[in-house]
């Protein structure tokens, strides 16, 4: 009994061990996958002569005589998160200028290395709510720069747009939006927008908001006529039918809408409705009849599906440069920023989405389309473009709910386009 005893406890014990041992070396392997590595420096010097520093650790660094660092200040500090150091220390010739901060503006060609030679001219636009009032540039001369544009709010802006109960507005939040501002809403899960999607900023003022009122629950929407007596009128619209034609009918007539997985329909005030409109969520390609019609054997037509788009994962696709994980839709492509330049000017890359499969271009030249500078488009976030022309689908639709589009140019990085029609 006590040799069956001792083995009984002796498993648990090395079990026990091994496991410890395990979570340890897992530790020190995540330890070590986190650490930095010693960044290069020429003509400067470090505060610590270490080959590796753990994750969080603060270096610092000065330059030598006749030599600055390329961020603000004699000495500079740099930081090492996640097995990366904040940015790459580098020591620059004093006569050299590090890239300007000019409150309301940015330039219009930055240099990727953060740093501008001396002599170098750089031009500043101002922000969507600012206007120039000096020149629109500023010069290096001996490390600093000359006086530099001054960006002022403009006239007639609007506050933030009026908040809507239910809805919320896709795009980053900003209190001034200059004249001809455009802002879409939209409502939250079980709730239909009433009235326009957008409003516009006009002179200081913005258009009537819409409103997200409740969407009845199919209970609510099923027909009140099922079971019951109906008019000579009612079946002259499709409630029977002879010789077994297939005619359409009014919707109500075929009881609870059908579901549609990742989508639903728009409610259409009125009670002659005779089709269901479906719409599929944020990314999800509609594959199908949009349009689903009640047939006179009082059975629905063929129902569309909302197709999964696919995910661009930032830690996958690391030749992209991703603020987060993106998506693009079933059958459609997208351009992307792309990590590192070329001849000091961005690069972007197609990404296309087909059967779930993603693909992936070549980085390439190209424009950047923003909302707040180009909001005649409707544009909802950031959009990139390749060099050439490209016909764009507006955000916003005709009075009818018809697409508009709009033809834009891309050249040597400047944006030029057509309006929506």
């Amino acid at each position: 009994m006590g040799y069956l005893f001792s083995r009984e406890m002796g498993e648990p014990k090395g079990l026990v061990f091994a496991l410890l041992i395990w979570c340890l070396l897992t530790v020190h392997a995540l330890g070590s996958q986190q650490s930095c590595q010693k960044p290069q420096l020429d003509k400067g010097y470090f505060d610590s002569d270490k080959g590796t520093y753990p994750h969080g650790t603060e270096l610092y660094y000065a330059c030598d005589k006749g030599q600055k660092p390329v961020v603000e200040g004699w000495w500079a500090i740099v930081k090492c998160e996640n097995s990366k150091w904040s940015h790459t220390p580098l020591c620059i010739d004093e006569n050299n200028c590090i890239a300007p901060d000019n409150p309301n503006a940015k330039v219009t060609e930055p240099n990727v290395y953060g740093w501008h030679t001396n002599g170098d001219t750089v031009r500043f636009k101002c922000d969507a709510a600012y206007q120039m009032k000096r020149k629109d540039s500023s010069k290096c001369e001996n490390g600093t720069w000359t006086e530099l544009p001054l960006c002022v709010e403009r006239d007639n802006l609007c506050e933030a747009p009026p908040p809507v109960t239910n809805a919320v507005i896709p795009h980053e939040y900003q209190d001034k939006f200059p004249t001809g501002s455009m802002v879409h809403y939209k409502c939250q899960n079980s709730y239909t927008l009433e009235g326009p999607d957008s409003i516009v900023c006009q002179d200081g003022g913005w258009t009537p908001s819409p409103k997200c009122i409740k969407t009845p629950s199919p209970t609510e929407r099923a027909s009140t006529g099922e079971g019951g007596h109906s008019t000579s009128g009612d079946r002259g619209n499709g409630g029977t039918s002879s010789g077994g034609d297939h005619i359409d009918s009014i919707v109500d007539r075929c009881g609870a809408k059908p579901t549609v997985d990742n989508g639903d329909f728009i409610t259409v005030p009125g009670s002659n409705q005779m089709a269901l409109t479906y719409k599929c969520i944020n990314y999800y390609k509609l594959v199908g009849p949009e349009k689903v019609m009640c047939r006179s054997d009082r059975k629905w037509s063929e129902l569309p599906t909302c197709k999964a788009p696919c995910t661009i994962e930032k830690n996958k696709f690391d030749q992209l440069d991703l603020p987060k994980d993106m998506f693009v839709k079933e059958g459609e492509s997208q351009t992307f920023l792309c990590k590192g330049h070329l001849y000091y000017r961005p690069l972007f890359a197609d990404v296309r989405c087909q059967n779930g499969d993603v693909t992936i271009d070549g980085c390439t030249w190209g424009c950047k389309l923003e909302p707040r500078r180009h909001h005649w488009l409707g544009l909802a976030q950031d959009m990139f473009i390749k060099e050439g022309p490209k016909r764009i689908i507006c955000g916003r639709p005709d009075s009818y709910g018809r697409p508009l589009v709009a033809d834009v140019q891309c050249q040597n990085g400047e944006i030029t386009s057509s309006s929506c029609s």
